[in-house]
C-alpha cells in the first residue's frame, strides 16, 4: 500500500512555494496558494512564468 502522508506533505509545501512565488512577483498570493492545491507543483512553474504583475517592486529594496 502506498503511504500518501509524503506526497500530501510535498504537495502543500508546493503551495506555499506558489503562494511566495506570487507574492514576488506581485499577484495575488491566496489565489496561487489556493490553485497550487488544486492543480499541483505545476502552479509553481505557471506562476513564475507569467510576466510581472501591477504590484510587483522592481528592484531591491
Amino acid at each position: 500500500m502506498i503511504d500518501t502522508m509524503p506526497i500530501f506533505v510535498l504537495w502543500v509545501i508546493m503551495a506555499c512555494g506558489a503562494y511566495a512565488v506570487a507574492k514576488g512577483r506581485g499577484r495575488n498570493p491566496r489565489l496561487w496558494f489556493a490553485l497550487s492545491l488544486v492543480i499541483g507543483p505545476f502552479a509553481v512553474l505557471i506562476v513564475a512564468l507569467l510576466p510581472l504583475g501591477p504590484n510587483a517592486k522592481k528592484g531591491y529594496q
